[in-house]
């Protein structure tokens, strides 16, 4: 199968092609200098010369862009996987959190994400959209939790990380494991995609970067773990 994928220069999609090929399938890169967004036609255009049979929407972009992406697999009879995060959920929503709980988004890139999901799924009710947490990389140098304790050493000369911050978090390539696989099993609606069974982001940071010495804060107190009993990711223990 072809499957038109966006965000290829960020973190999640590429480990997302690399995974479709080992599937047998053939990732097509969404290069916007060669296939422009700027309108519904361009992006209609894109997708019907691509000759893709699906589309992975992982890239942050404008609303428009998502609205006329989903448009188009319905109207082209295309798959569509989305991601979307577990931002959508303010600071003072603590988890283990269901997609049963409503999101209440605190700031604008969380507010951006919820209504992304909500303009994907009302052009596009078969989408699949898949909530992710903060993905463990394995190096520095791209948006990833071990770039975060890399920079923050860098900062303080230590990596500080709160005992009472639980983040919703999962292996990059498990990420694209679980969204690949459950994408081609015919999920639709929304998922919570989570490998963090309960460890702090302390603990994470002991295992991630052990080159590096970590300091234990007990600020922030968050809980952003998500459930979902119909996902199955390796755990991060």
């Amino acid at each position: 199968m072809r499957i038109l994928i966006t965000g290829m220069n960020g973190t999640v999609a590429p480990v997302c092609a690399e995974r479709l090929i080992e599937l047998g399938h053939t990732p097509v890169k969404w290069d916007r200098s060669v296939r422009p967004i700027s309108t519904r036609e361009q992006v209609l255009e894109a997708m019907k010369t691509s000759a893709t049979e699906a589309v992975f929407h992982i890239a942050t972009g404008p609303l428009d862009w998502s609205q006329w992406i989903a448009e188009g697999c319905a109207e082209l009879g295309l798959g569509l996987l989305h991601t979307s995060s577990v931002s959508v959920y303010g600071v003072h929503q603590f988890g283990p959190l269901s997609v049963r709980d409503i999101p209440e988004p605190d700031d604008d890139y969380g507010r951006y994400k919820l209504e992304g999901e909500r303009i994907i799924l009302g052009a596009c009710p078969s989408a699949a959209v898949f909530r992710i947490g903060w993905q463990l990389g394995t190096a520095s140098g791209s948006n990833n939790m071990v770039d975060y304790f890399h920079r923050n050493y860098q900062e303080n000369g230590t990596v500080r990380a709160s005992l009472n911050w639980i983040p919703a978090s999962s292996r990059l390539e498990d990420t694209a494991e679980c969204l690949c696989r459950h994408y081609f099993e015919g999920f639709s609606g929304i998922y919570h995609v989570d490998g963090n069974p309960g460890l702090s982001l302390y603990d994470i940071a002991l295992v991630a970067v052990p080159e590096l010495p970590v300091e234990p804060l007990h600020e922030p107190v968050r809980d952003n773990r998500m459930v979902d009993e119909r996902i199955q990711i390796r755990s991060l223990s």
